[in-house]
């Protein structure tokens, strides 16, 4: 890149960054903004920055769709920027069209390499938490993902990478780090850990005791006793979980190569009775093949009497390439649609319900942008006080306007 007028050096020196999707694309975004400081380059915005990086997402058509409504935009108003397109849509489609260079998931960081290091500069925070991506890939076999076909083999991130990578969280002044990934329960297998997510738990607790971790999500088919127990007990390990349950009939749990739904109540029972003001959450996919109206039934009920604070919903979407796209009768649009908004509303009245419970007590919340705080349940606290982004306090929960709390930090 060359400079061609007084302003021109330091505009080139500029990067933006676009996260689509997952945390675990999250982490991966994280640490490329960070690198690329390292070289010395700028984080800026879509519309000033000579380059916008794409970190991309291909889990739905509406993803896809999203994907190419940012790019016509940030055609409209930065015209002349150069825009990068790294992972998962890449992979599973090839070229982005309207991008000056497109990388799959193998060779992500080579986009480092592309924006050359022309200067050194301070390094500032791309979020207000940290992500830590852990494990990548997925050896299990669900049969509507694409992931394990864009993303490869589970594979794990050796301890010594993940205190590099804890280190510059530090440097950074993180308090809160997420640790993601695509299977978290399988992190350490490929290692020759039998029980390498707790082992890493553990770990984490020991060297990083100022820092709270959040666990992105679990998978019940794969929570022992043991990483249950720790989880529910641990201080460094904020009381929000999310289960990947994906729906509760069993026969559309079978379809879908998740096996079944035993032991989901139980496991959701014990962390509510455990901890009683922690965030519990899940996604579930409503309109797979051939889902009937008591398959629905039976994951409404579930839905209503299980003690989630919160759900995701999504309407089945065909990805081909997957088995599940080959699954007949479709469900019609129509019944789909009104399945979702059904689920979606009680997913709403849940949620105002966990929420409002909490009016009264004292949480510990993350400040993640001027005026609003996530707190340590996965509920958003609004407060009129300046405090800095990043940073840890404790709120008195004086009021809900769903879906914020309101309160004040304490002393």
């Amino acid at each position: 890149m060359r400079n061609t007028g007084k302003n021109s050096g330091q505009r080139s020196k500029k990067f933006a960054l676009i996260n689509q999707g997952c945390r675990l694309n999250a982490a991966e975004s994280q640490r490329i903004a960070q690198e690329l400081q390292k070289k010395g380059w700028i984080l800026s915005s879509p519309q000033e920055a000579p380059w916008v990086i794409i970190n991309t997402c291909t889990v739905t058509h509406r993803a896809d769709a999203d994907l190419r409504k940012i790019v016509r935009k940030i055609q409209r108003e930065n015209p002349t920027a150069r825009i990068v397109a790294l992972g998962c849509y890449v992979d599973h489609h090839g070229e982005v069209p309207g991008t000056y260079l497109s990388l799959p998931n193998p060779r992500k960081m080579e986009v480092v390499e592309v924006l050359e290091e022309v200067d050194r500069g301070r390094i500032a925070r791309w979020k207000s938490r940290g992500f830590l991506k852990v494990q990548e890939g997925c050896d299990l076999a669900c049969t509507y993902c694409i992931i394990p076909r864009v993303r490869g083999p589970s594979r794990s991130l050796p301890w010594a990478e993940i205190e590099r990578r804890m280190e510059d969280f530090l440097v950074l002044g993180y308090q809160e780090v997420v640790i993601t990934g695509i299977h978290l329960e399988s992190y350490g297998r490929d290692l020759g850990e039998k029980s390498g997510f707790l082992n890493l738990l553990q770990r984490l607790e020991a060297f990083y005791p100022p820092v709270r971790f959040r666990i992105s999500s679990l998978d019940p088919r794969f929570l022992t006793r043991e990483l249950l127990a720790y989880i529910l007990s641990a201080p460094h390990i904020m009381p929000g979980f999310h289960l990947s349950l994906q729906h509760y009939s069993p026969r559309i749990l079978r379809l879908m190569g998740r096996g079944s739904n035993r032991g989901f109540m139980e496991i959701l029972e014990e962390i509510r009775a455990t901890r009683p003001e922690a965030g519990l959450g899940t996604d579930f996919i409503v309109g797979f093949p051939t889902e009937t109206e008591e398959d629905f039934l039976l994951l409404y009920r579930f839905a209503g009497e299980a003690p989630f604070s919160y759900f995701h919903v999504f309407s089945f979407s065909p990805r081909k390439g997957t088995r599940a796209a080959e699954i007949r009768p479709r469900v019609p649009e129509r019944i789909s649609k009104k399945r979702s908004a059904l689920l979606r509303e009680l997913g709403r009245r849940k949620k105002e319900e966990f929420a409002r419970a909490m009016v009264g007590k004292t949480l510990e919340a993350t400040v993640i942008k001027e005026g609003e705080a996530l707190s340590e349940n996965y509920l958003k606290v609004k407060f009129d006080e300046k405090l800095p982004p990043g940073n840890r306090f404790l709120f008195k929960i004086e009021e809900l306007r769903f879906p914020y709390l309101v309160g004040n930090p304490q002393e």
